[in-house]
């Protein structure tokens, strides 16, 4: 699964993990402040945070655009 915008691309290592049971805080991602908008109009602090979110919905939360919501 990618996220595509205009200044960068991010690919999810997270693609082959099932975290959909997981319901408590995790960020395996850098600390990074991007900000970047899903789908369910949360803004997000990196797309790498997104990619794990969208994995953890099954993809129902997607990108949106960059910037916050």
């Amino acid at each position: 699964m990618s996220f595509f915008s205009n200044q960068f691309q991010v690919k999810c290592p997270y693609k082959k993990v099932n975290l959909s049971w997981f319901t408590g805080t995790v960020n395996p991602c850098p600390g990074l402040y991007q900000p970047i908008c899903g789908t369910n109009f949360v803004t997000y602090e990196n797309p790498c945070i997104l990619c794990v979110e969208s994995m953890k919905s099954h993809g129902k939360i997607r990108f949106q655009n960059d910037g916050k919501c």
